[in-house]
């Protein structure tokens, strides 16, 4: 009986050795496909949509607001409006340092750009203008004008920039891409 036993389980081990190799070379020959074919599979799983996106779409580090906020998300009534507030408050932390960021580069550049256009200006007044019945004097006026003009509209171009950044970067409605899957 013992030998009978231990012929059955060898015989089945070699079996399920022999299953496991031949299927180990079909999947090694199409390795790339099937792991392409696995992530599609997944994808729409873990699409982001209105209800629900907050749940996988912050990152590992703010991903903590969820301990405190997802249990709103799942049992509200309306999960659109907490899977926003979710968004808003983990992201909140990303947006103060990009729009910081960007304020601290434009006003590192504010001087070199003023500088480099009150050289451009004059060399533009003095070396590229044509009109003959314009004075030097003339010129170098309005070369003054823009030297006195020119940094209160630089400084107005700036709270422009910044302000069109940030109202980039809170957009929420942005334009869907169509992707076909073949």
């Amino acid at each position: 009986m013992v030998i009978f036993l231990v012929v059955n389980i060898g015989l089945f081990m070699s079996f399920f050795i022999s299953i496991i190799t031949v299927l180990y070379g079909a999947f090694g020959d199409h390795q790339n496909v099937h792991h392409m074919l696995q992530t599609l599979k997944t994808r729409p799983v873990t699409k982001a949509d209105r209800d629900y996106s907050a749940l996988i779409s912050i990152p590992p580090p703010l991903n903590v607001t969820l301990l405190v906020l997802a249990p709103f998300l799942l049992t509200s009534k309306n999960p659109e409006m907490w899977n926003r507030v979710i968004l808003w408050v983990a992201y909140l932390p990303i947006l103060i340092l990009t729009s910081t960021l960007f304020l601290i580069y434009t006003v590192a550049l504010f001087p070199v750009t003023y500088v480099k256009l009150v050289f451009h200006k004059l060399v533009m007044i003095f070396v590229y203008s044509k009109s003959y019945r314009v004075t030097k004097a003339d010129k170098f006026m309005v070369w003054i004008l823009f030297v006195i003009i020119g940094l209160p509209r630089l400084a107005l171009n700036v709270f422009t920039d910044y302000a069109a950044f940030l109202r980039h970067l809170v957009v929420t409605d942005l334009k869907k891409t169509k992707v076909s899957i073949r």
